[in-house]
């Protein structure tokens, strides 16, 4: 079970607004009390889908993620705390935890600023909130590589740094890609990532598969559109060759097909658990 008394230490401070409560690191301000307000009558007032936004919200601003549950059974999983069979979480309290724990590795992220939840009659979680500190000072991969199409192979090269510095912490980011990167607009600063929601924590068995789909996956999602095929190739097998204990076998198998084939999110982690790639 997920124990909410250890989260809300780190976030003691609770904000409650009409069906909706949240923990928060600290007491937000006006500004932010008048956002985080609006934004949960705006998810009263329309269908629940998933959404992500920044927040005016004065001297701290804030990003927002919230994600609505679907079925009875994961508004009553979520709501109690509990996991699946399969051990793993739903989405939302799944990416609160890897973000938790991506944090406290020393992750190159945005600070967690609080997470909550909105409850409907019944009293069971409908959806479930991700606050994050927004980073004013960087814009994701997708708006800079349309600014900066022609430096894409250093972007890349900075990319798979990343990729790296996430492994070296045991973090295993499986929707890495562009839009999950955000970049400073000084270039003294380094690159982060966000979205933790498909991610691990922990050591593969499969490392070889797993880095084949994490590099394919990359290139199907944006950048294929800013490198041909070859190029991309090139910088990858200059980058597996520096990684020890890669099977080129394996990952060529897994690479290959993810660079062309949907791998749906629930398929990735099948990558990382047992080195089966599902496609389609």
């Amino acid at each position: 079970m997920l124990s909410s008394k250890t989260l809300q230490c780190d976030y003691p401070v609770t904000f409650i607004f009409g069906n909706t409560t949240l923990h928060l690191t600290e007491q937000p301000s006006f500004e932010a009390q008048q956002a985080l307000e609006q934004l949960i009558k705006k998810r009263n007032a329309q269908k629940l889908t998933r959404a992500s936004a920044p927040l005016a919200s004065g001297d701290t601003p804030l990003f927002a993620k919230v994600q609505p549950l679907d079925t009875l059974k994961a508004k009553v999983r979520v709501t109690l705390g509990k996991p699946q069979r399969n051990g793993r979480f739903d989405w939302p309290l799944e990416e609160l935890v890897n973000t938790l724990e991506a944090q406290r590795r020393g992750v190159q992220m945005p600070p967690l600023q609080g997470f909550g939840y909105s409850k409907d009659r019944l009293g069971l979680t409908r959806e479930y909130f991700i606050l994050t500190r927004l980073l004013e000072d960087h814009i994701d991969g997708v708006q800079w590589l349309k600014r900066n199409p022609q430096d894409v192979e250093t972007f890349i090269l900075k990319a798979f740094e990343l990729l790296s510095s996430l492994a070296r912490k045991n973090i295993t980011h499986m929707d890495f890609w562009i839009g999950n990167i955000m970049i400073p607009k000084s270039s003294q600063k380094s690159l982060k990532a966000i979205d933790f929601e498909n991610c691990f924590a922990g050591t593969t068995s499969h490392p070889s598969e797993t880095l084949g789909f994490q590099l394919g996956f990359f290139y199907r999602r944006e950048i294929y559109k800013f490198i041909t095929e070859a190029d991309y190739d090139r910088l990858v097998d200059e980058y597996v060759g520096q990684r020890c204990g890669i099977s080129r076998e394996r990952f060529d198998g897994v690479y290959l097909a993810s660079k062309h084939e949907h791998v749906g999110r629930k398929q990735r982690r099948e990558v990382f658990l047992n080195g089966n790639l599902i496609t389609g």
